[in-house]
């Protein structure tokens, strides 16, 4: 099935309340940290990361006291760990943010239904669903309030509420998220409205997708790139979901030549933003290695499905779930290729990995 995404826009949320904030010229004394929210939020948007991660913590320790800038600098900063896959990192950081707010009135409180999206999003990434659903509620009551010249927003919280939903099986309510979501983002003609309806098209792709409506996941889909790719430019690396989507898509339709442009589009875009030396990057190599089997261009997919493991092991663990998915399809792979010892002391470790989380699951 397609993976679903969305990435709800995380590094624009903040948007309106910086431009709103800097407008009203409320910090003048304490313009270094502004300058690198400023600087920060740029890089963030022209895909820099590590740039954006280091002004956005400069801002942050330049700010010093709990006011408005340091609120907002945590909130780009979670949104950035977020959005690069650093879920232990990002959710001490959004409640960090999310505390300083609900603990001073006099902080800007439209803010805090932002703050509270992006932490059930993490929650919904991390598999704790029931947080995240009522988390994304008490944001959406909020910003029922605090965000109704919003819309963009207001679509980002119900677009994660869509995929909550469809994570937990309620396809009907997930589609009525989704349409609500589009209708919402399709009212702003700002200039990132494209950054905000790439996700929600390619979330209701997945619904498309799981009612085997395939030309209709196809068209979504497509759309979604091509107006993600109107926004924020061909090579900026928050296209790879949609990349990636495309690429399982055609991949399962067996459209293999078609699934490696788009996945090895999405390797190049991540290795370059990321680095070799990331977990997106690692599934990228997967992804594509997948292809290349099936392909028959066993060289170079034995070489990224190495690098994939390896990468993944460095920076996930050796016990991740995604340690093991790349364990069976690098297995699957040299199993075709009459390897079959090394394929099987992967099918064992696969299995032992999964086995062991599964016990630990139902011990919790």
């Amino acid at each position: 099935m397609l993976k679903k995404w969305c990435r709800s826009s995380v590094c624009f949320l903040c948007s309106a309340i910086l431009v709103l904030l800097l407008a009203q010229n409320s910090y003048s004394e304490n313009s270094t940290s502004q300058n690198f929210l400023i600087s920060g939020k740029k890089a963030s948007a022209a895909g820099e990361y590590e740039r954006a991660e280091n002004d956005l913590r400069r801002a942050i320790d330049e700010a010093g006291a709990a006011d408005d800038v340091t609120a907002l600098a945590l909130g780009e900063l979670g949104g950035l760990l977020l959005t690069e896959g650093r879920f232990e990192e990002s959710e001490p950081v959004l409640n960090r943010a999310i505390g300083m707010i609900r603990s001073n009135r006099a902080l800007n409180q439209r803010q805090l239904p932002l703050l509270l999206g992006m932490l059930g999003h993490l929650y919904q990434k991390t598999g704790k669903l029931r947080e995240s659903e009522k988390t994304l509620d008490e944001a959406l009551q909020l910003g029922a309030k605090l965000l109704a010249d919003s819309p963009l927003h207001m679509a980002d919280l119900y677009n994660d509420l869509g995929v909550l939903h469809l994570k937990t099986g309620n396809r009907n309510q997930a589609e009525k998220n989704f349409k609500k979501a589009l209708e919402l983002a399709q009212k702003s003609s700002t200039p990132d409205s494209g950054s905000h309806l790439g996700p929600i098209l390619a979330n209701l792709a997945s619904v498309y997708y799981s009612q085997q409506e395939w030309s209709l996941a196809e068209s979504a889909m497509l759309q979604s790139l091509h107006v993600t790719e109107e926004s924020l430019g061909p090579e900026h690396p928050d296209i790879c979901p949609l990349l990636n989507n495309l690429g399982v898509f055609y991949f399962l339709k067996g459209r293999l030549a078609e699934s490696e442009v788009m996945h090895r589009r999405a390797f190049v875009l991540r290795r370059k933003a990321f680095g070799q030396e990331n977990p997106q990057t690692a599934l990228s190599a997967a992804n594509l290695a997948e292809v290349l089997a099936f392909e028959g261009k066993s060289e170079e997919a034995g070489m990224l499905f190495a690098e994939a493991l390896q990468t993944q092991e460095r920076t996930l663990g050796l016990e991740g779930p995604e340690v093991a998915a790349t364990l069976e399809k690098f297995a699957s792979f040299l199993r075709r290729t009459n390897n079959d010892v090394l394929a099987g002391e992967m099918e064992h470790r696969a299995n032992s990995i999964r086995d062991a989380r599964a016990y630990t699951v139902s011990v919790k």
